[in-house]
């Protein structure tokens, strides 16, 4: 299985973690921007999380990613 994204993907996947981006998270007291948690990957698909990253956002991110993953082998 190829789990490389199609640009058309990434695109789509990137506008909807931008408007997670919107919504801080507190991390150690701190409010921060999501994406300061965790770093996305394009080919193929993935993120990395830091080991403090909240668990709520791990499952928000990881969700997002697998909606675009499933979505494109679809399209193929």
């Amino acid at each position: 299985m190829d789990n490389s994204l199609s640009p058309e993907m990434i695109k789509k996947l990137r506008v909807e973690l931008d408007l997670l981006d919107q919504d801080l998270v507190e991390i150690d007291g701190i409010k921060l921007k999501p994406s300061k948690c965790y770093y996305f990957g394009t080919n193929p698909g993935h993120i990395l999380f830091n080991i403090n990253c909240p668990e709520g956002l791990k499952e928000k991110v990881e969700s997002i990613l697998l909606k675009y993953k499933q979505v494109d082998e679809n399209q193929t």
